[in-house]
């Protein structure tokens, strides 16, 4: 009895508490839809793709910063970017590999790209319940392609000018109180962190929108956005902690680098797909899914190209049944109705019955005889 009483306190305060913090209440809804639809089985699917699409992208970018590491200026800047993210990496063999891993990237990160892009636009749209191949497979494969592109384009946009800024933040303390002085090398080391942040940050919001073809107000997909950067650096942090337990124990040292990114991977599209569930399940703003759209306004097009073209004249109806041979009417022919209502005249011939005809005479009445009298 007691802890039927103490489990109906906390039903009751868990739903007070949800009623009162708007927040709560959109978070436990994002938990039971990301339970749902299965994300955890979404994300590793995800994973297994982005792991080739991660390897050929990493070539193609290989062969691009092979191109430009004979500029002293370049080749410091992507020095430090590399032994921030990727210690183990060898500059030189990426100069000396330029030509083939250029031909190797642009072969296939078309195809393994188009894997992950389907991979993962099929995996919210599950979340948000909506068709997850919409449209002809062939202006599928194409748009996914172009979005794909445009992702890229727009990392290379967004680290282009964060570079830029913090190229010219550097000159303006150079010029002014020093870049050796140590409030400088914060503001530096600051400035460079926020840039990174606003990259990561803009890169989410394509990936929650462009991916699943879908139109979001900026308020609904901004906190998840902000989510998966938060996400990105803490995954950062305990990757740097990671690659240097492997490389301090030898017996790690041969599997490191594929088991550390498929983790890495597992985790960031987890990630992905959470702030997906965050989205679908918000209630601000108003939604638009381009895809139905356009895949509704094919399919249109092509059932009216199919269809043949409606005729002007009104279709005749149907003939009424011809009445049985045996029947008075059969010898009577059909005339098609009025399309005007006509009083209810009957083809067929009167069947009424006729008056009864006796063969036999009637009796004629007898005269009244009378008794004789009494004489």
């Amino acid at each position: 009895m007691m802890v039927t009483s103490f489990t109906g306190r906390v039903v009751t305060a868990w739903a007070k508490a949800r009623r009162r913090h708007g927040w709560l209440d959109h978070l436990v809804r994002a938990v039971v839809r990301y339970d749902e639809v299965d994300a955890g089985r979404l994300s590793a699917a995800l994973t297994y793709y982005s792991f080739f699409a991660v390897f050929a992208l990493g070539l193609l970018g290989f062969a691009i910063i092979g191109q430009v590491l004979d500029d002293p200026e370049v080749l410091h800047t992507v020095q430090g970017y590399l032994a921030e993210n990727l210690p183990r990496l060898d500059v030189q063999a990426l100069q000396d590999a330029r030509g083939t891993a250029g031909v190797i990237a642009f072969i296939g990160l078309p195809l393994t790209g188009l894997f992950w892009m389907d991979a993962l636009r099929s995996a919210i749209r599950a979340i948000w319940r909506i068709e997850e191949y919409p449209g002809r497979f062939v202006v599928r494969q194409i748009i996914d392609l172009g979005v794909m592109a445009g992702l890229g384009l727009l990392l290379s946009a967004s680290l282009a000018v964060a570079f830029a800024a913090e190229t010219l933040l550097n000159w303006l303390l150079l010029h002014t109180v020093g870049v050796e002085d140590p409030p400088s090398q914060w503001l530096l080391s600051a400035v460079a962190f926020v840039l990174g942040l606003g990259v990561n940050t803009l890169l989410a919001i394509a990936l929650l929108c462009a991916p699943p073809r879908l139109r979001l107000p900026l308020r609904r997909v901004l906190g998840p956005a902000l989510f998966i950067t938060a996400g990105l650096e803490v995954l950062k942090t305990l990757g740097q902690f990671y690659l240097e337990m492997t490389t301090a124990n030898p017996a790690y040292q041969v599997v490191a680098g594929a088991v550390g990114m498929l983790v890495f991977l597992k985790l960031l599209n987890q990630l992905i797909l959470f702030a997906a569930t965050l989205t679908a399940t918000s209630t601000s703003g108003q939604i638009t899914d381009l895809a139905s759209r356009t895949s509704s306004e094919s399919t249109s097009e092509s059932e009216s190209a199919s269809e043949p073209p409606a005729s002007s004249e009104p279709e005749p109806e149907p003939e009424p049944e011809s009445p049985s041979p045996s029947s008075p009417a059969a010898a009577v022919t059909a005339v098609p109705p009025s399309p005007l209502p006509a009083p209810a005249t009957s083809l067929e011939p009167s069947l009424t019955p006729a008056p009864a005809t006796s063969a036999e005479p009637s009796p004629k009445s007898a005269p009244a005889v009378t008794p004789p009298g009494n004489g």
